[in-house]
């Protein structure tokens, strides 16, 4: 639950509005209380929706049928209110305090057998009363299935259907979610009966069995082509439960069971269902949501900024058309639901016989749900957010700027923000006012200067030559003269940092040994740390410690004010560009080459968790957003937790390194600038421009980003 904004309802209907719990395709969700203490989770629907008389009347038949559908009796959310005809339509359901299937998952892993089986036999019962009352779910996910101490329940049940009727999807086009809709939904789109809920479920339950997706990861329509194809992988469902969910799976509508022949297949009846859904069916406690003060991380540097602010569905739906290209899938993530249209009618789908209008995809493995309990689900980015609070305020033209292996930031600030300073690969520092407008140059004769360090006194570059020997850290002033220059031992591509006391740190060295160098602001050398490897990363200072990652596979933390040794850990592999990231008393740093490894290490040196990389891929950065670890995996984002490094979720298409900020996190995914939220969803997006091959950090203080392009340098403000 995450608290009000100024800007949310106090009151919906007749219930006081207590939190906000998420958002989705449908609109924003809201814990709610009535008179009597009774809680509710309450759909607001978005205003776009509220303005096509199409969604109304489906959305008015949909809420009717839902509110028969029951309750606990059922293991569904009842539906316990509703206004079809407000300004902004709402339904107001019973509030499920548990966490949802899918996050209960990630965090306890694959659910023990007879879990399964009273899983199985639960929703077995819900759909048949969904079913009885003429309704298909649609779209029953692992974020869709929230699990309480008295058994599981089935939310937005109904939702869908309304969608399908919005102007934002036509005729041909599917709504469900990859990995989880039914081969009859990609041929057939909306005409769809039962029996595509119990493939859902089918999948649902290799899901919470194994922990895997059945169907596997990659593209959007890679999946729908394995789901066609029956192209799944169960080799980790355990055997008591392996017949159920492969008659789920049957290619055939009419060859898979019925719900209430789920029931007696996973061994229970109504009463035996009953007695097994007590506290203690599941083997940990579900966490409470709903009763503490467990906000989820700010999206914005205002304490009443909401997780969901920018969120929306799609706003256009691409024609389907022989030889379209499928656009790149999201990877997995956590958090509200994501809406996302690709064209079916490309590739291994064409093959396959299949030529529907559009796809209009929840991304499952990233995505949530959209109602009542645990706040976050796993979420993907998706196409067609708002409009972006932001926008280019001006663009300047340097040429391409300093490209250091493993991205890393393309600019620094003057220490009151009004100059913007950016390192040319022709040799060039430029300095440019906040207003866009050059103030200065200056040429460096052919060395490449690297992203410079800024402090109140002067402006400090590494330059680097082809040929070794010309390496050196050099001063400008903060208009444009140069101050002084000093020879390096030997090459550096390293930008330097500085210290709180305004030393200037560079480190040096080849593969073999080296170390760093501190220098006062007027050249003088103040202290100077050999180490058995050379840095191969830039230094990061935090709280008075030097954080420097060498060759000799080693993380050193050095005194910032002496350079003394504090600690040494060893690790597997030398660190990953472009360095360390320090937060709340730990250290994530990552290994590249064979090694692979993202770490949490504890300030003090001791080495408290290590989550290798998956699938062969090499992490190339380490940063920390609140209480997540973030690395980049090629183009996926990839947040951990802080404290364990349990895999939370990812993004992606993901084409720079992230710029954590107090709300979101910046990162550059093509040519557009995404902001995503602590749980991994879109925030919102700008276009900023053709990244060319350069795929340099963006920068940000307080609400201007600076963002590298193919040609030079972009100043974005963000105005929410």
């Amino acid at each position: 639950m995450q608290a009000l904004r100024e800007t949310d309802p106090r009151r919906i209907g007749p219930y006081e509005v207590r939190g906000r719990l998420g958002a989705g395709g449908m609109g924003e969700v809201y814990l709610a209380e009535a008179r009597g203490g009774l809680r509710l989770a309450v759909k607001v629907v978005r205003a776009e929706h509220a303005e096509d008389r199409t969604f109304r009347a489906r959305f008015r038949q949909e809420v009717r049928a839902a509110q028969t559908v029951g309750g606990t009796g059922t293991y569904t959310a009842r539906v316990v209110d509703a206004d079809t005809e407000a300004e902004r339509p709402w339904m107001a359901t019973e509030f499920v305090d548990g966490p949802n299937l899918r996050d209960a998952v990630l965090d306890h892993g694959p659910l023990p057998e007879d879990a399964v089986l009273v899983l199985a036999a639960a929703l077995g019962e819900a759909l048949a009363a969904i079913h009885a009352k003429g309704m298909v779910h649609r779209d029953l996910k692992p974020s869709n299935i929230l699990l309480a101490q008295d058994g599981p329940r089935v939310i937005d049940f109904g939702i869908v259907r309304a969608l399908e009727a919005t102007s934002l999807t036509r005729t041909g086009t599917i709504v469900g979610s990859v990995g989880y809709v039914s081969p009859e939904q990609i041929r057939n789109g909306a005409e769809v009966g039962p029996a595509s809920d119990v493939f859902s479920l089918g999948a649902v339950l290799a899901y919470a069995a194994s922990g895997r997706e059945p169907f596997g990861e990659g593209q959007d329509s890679v999946i729908l082509l394995r789901i066609l194809t029956r192209d799944f992988d169960l080799s980790a469902v355990p055997k008591g439960v392996l017949p159920l969910v492969e008659s789920c799976l049957r290619a055939e509508p009419q060859e898979r069971p019925t719900p209430q022949a789920l029931v007696a297949e996973a061994g229970h009846t109504g009463g035996s269902l009953r007695d097994s859904t007590r506290p203690g069916w599941l083997p940990f406690t579900p966490e409470r949501a709903g009763d503490d003060e467990r906000w989820l991380p700010d999206r914005d540097s205002g304490p009443e900024r909401s997780r969901v602010e920018y969120l929306a569905p799609h706003t256009v739906v691409s024609e389907a058309r022989p030889g379209a290209d499928v656009p790149q899938s999201a990877p997995s993530g956590r958090g509200s639901s994501r809406r996302r249209l690709l064209t079916s009618a490309a590739g291994g789908l064409l093959a396959a016989g299949v030529a529907v209008g559009g796809v209009y995809l929840t991304r499952e493995r990233d995505a949530g749900g959209d109602a009542g309990g645990s706040p976050s689900g796993t979420p993907a980015p998706g196409d067609g957010v708002s409009a972006a609070p932001a926008s280019v305020v001006w663009q300047f033209e340097t040429g391409p700027l300093f490209y250091a292996a493993g991205s890393g930031p393309c600019v620094a600030l003057a220490p009151n923000d009004d100059v913007v300073y950016a390192a040319g690969e022709d040799g060039t520092l430029w300095a440019i006012n906040s207003d866009g407008t050059l103030l200065w140059k200056v040429d460096f004769d052919g060395l490449t200067p690297t992203p410079p360090a800024v402090t109140a006194d002067g402006v400090f570059c590494a330059l680097t030559a082809e040929l070794p020997g010309s390496e050196r850290l050099v001063a400008v002033s903060h208009g444009g003269d140069r101050l002084w220059a000093r020879d390096l031992p030997s090459r550096s591509f390293e930008m330097p940092a500085v210290t709180e006391e305004g030393l200037v740190l560079v480190g040096y060295g080849d593969l073999g040994a080296g170390g760093v160098r501190a220098y006062a602001v007027d050249g003088t050398l103040s202290w100077t740390r050999t180490l058995a490897g050379a840095p191969d990363v830039a230094p990061v200072v935090v709280d008075g410690t030097v954080y420097v990652g060498c060759y000799d596979d080693h993380l050193y933390a050095l005194d910032a004010t002496t350079g003394d040794v504090a600690w040494r850990t060893e690790l597997d592999s030398d660190v990953a560009q472009p360095g360390v990231s320090v937060t709340q008393g730990m250290v994530v740093a990552s290994t590249n080459n064979d090694a692979n490894i993202l770490y949490g290490i504890t300030t003090d040196g001791k080495r408290v968790w290590q989550r290798p990389g998956q699938g062969g891929a090499i992490y190339s950065s380490a940063f920390t957003f609140g209480s997540l670890a973030l690395a980049r995996v090629g183009t996926t984002l990839v947040a951990s937790s802080l404290k364990d490094g349990a895999r939370m979720w990812t993004y992606g298409p993901c084409h720079s390194d992230p710029a954590p900020t107090a709300g979101a996190v910046l990162l550059r995914s093509g040519g557009e600038l995404h902001a995503v939220a602590a749980d991994g969803t879109l925030r919102w997006k700008v276009t900023v421009g053709d990244p060319g091959e350069r795929r340099l950090s963006p920068v940000v203080r307080g609400t201007r980003v600076y963002v590298p392009s193919a040609k030079g340098l972009a100043a974005v403000n963000v105005t929410g």
